[in-house]
């Protein structure tokens, strides 16, 4: 008896090649896809996901697996029945006609996003020469005097996740439209992943379900951290696949927000400037800082002891393939390319504008 013949299995994965390989011009992608299909898709997609506490991308792997085991027993029947030969040659066709299903799936219900127009040809059309340490040191220390005003408001109301989810849209919809990028019309409910303890140990903040469109957050994050993380996953919610570019908007968002917001915006700023300086540097930053804004620092190195760091870095190789797979030339590198995105003159300025000796979260920014 001869295993149950594949029937079209060749296509899925051609059109997934071809859809992975074509070269799509970005101003289609943003008209025909980003500003149009997508956001269709997201805001229904996201509207079914927000409905429920668990995540969907749990069940998803949890029928992922079970297929997977399904169609194990199954090989093993027919590699009875009809021989090893035939069996592996029928368990190959499946397995390319379900990769091409899932990258399918994956790049029209998301990932085409790859291929929109950069954030900085909007921001700026001449890609300014990189940051030059005077610049990240003036950077830093702006941030860290903006943390000093704002952590006591900060201190007083401590955000849950739902709390942020709660006063971030206007802020967020409002630096997409400064942005000349259309508002998002449904934000994801921040939520829980039964993979939680692999984010502890591979240092991941949260990730956006590309299959969902839901937010995915690690719910041991510090409160200052919460409200910047969450604006990042819906920056990718938003149609910003790029991680720099959902940093940078996720940024700009909190800075125009109350000043919860606005100090974990500083936090970040002064965790990735501290990445970027030289040491030197680094230590005058540390030397001019408020003691509770060192005191969060040293919280957030505390936490970060429980980062392993192989478990860390085979994650991040991993990622790093697949973010060059989908033409992110510098990989996981590309995190750093939020400093250079937010040292562009339209939002550096949010930053220049909160130099007074108190933010008030009302007048606009």
């Amino acid at each position: 008896m001869n295993p149950r013949p594949v029937s079209g299995w060749w296509w899925p994965p051609l059109a997934a090649a071809l859809l992975l390989t074509a070269p799509w011009p970005a101003a289609f992608v943003d008209v025909a896809y980003s500003r149009g299909l997508y956001r269709w898709e997201q805001t229904f997609l996201t509207t079914i996901s927000n409905l429920t506490p668990w995540t969907w991308f749990d069940v998803l792997i949890a029928i992922a697996v079970g297929l997977c085991l399904r169609r194990l027993a199954l090989l093993v029947r027919d590699a009875r029945a009809a021989g090893p030969i035939a069996a592996l040659a029928q368990a190959g066709r499946r397995i390319a006609r379900a990769t091409g299903y899932v990258l399918l799936a994956f790049l029209l219900l998301w990932g085409l996003n790859y291929r929109r127009t950069p954030l900085m040809t909007l921001l700026a059309p001449v890609t300014p020469p990189a940051a030059s340490t005077d610049d990240l040191r003036q950077l830093a220390l702006d941030a860290s005097s903006l943390a000093a005003r704002t952590r006591p408001a900060a201190r007083r109301h401590l955000l849950s996740y739902d709390d942020v989810a709660d006063v971030l849209p206007a802020p967020f919809n409002l630096s997409l439209t400064r942005l000349g990028l259309p508002p998002l019309i449904v934000t994801g409910r921040p939520k829980y992943t039964i993979f939680t303890p692999f984010f502890t140990r591979a240092g991941v903040n949260g990730m956006v379900d590309p299959f969902a469109l839901e937010s995915l957050v690690h719910p041991d994050l510090l409160p200052f951290e919460r409200p910047f993380v969450l604006a990042h996953e819906w920056g990718h919610l938003a149609g910003l696949a790029d991680e720099a570019e959902a940093s940078a908007l996720g940024w700009s968002a909190c800075m125009r927000g109350d000043e919860p917001l606005v100090y974990s915006a500083s936090m970040y700023l002064l965790v990735e400037t501290s990445s970027a300086l030289p040491a030197r540097a680094w230590r005058d930053v540390l030397a001019h800082a408020d003691p509770g804004v060192l005191e969060d620092l040293a919280a957030l190195a505390q936490r970060w002891k429980l980062i392993q760091p192989k478990v860390r870095q085979t994650s991040f190789r991993v990622y790093d393939e697949y973010l060059k797979a989908n033409q992110v030339e510098d990989g996981v590198r590309s995190y750093s390319r939020a400093l250079q995105l937010i040292l562009t003159p339209m939002l550096r300025d949010q930053l220049n504008g909160l130099r007074s000796d108190r933010v008030d979260p009302t007048r606009p920014r």
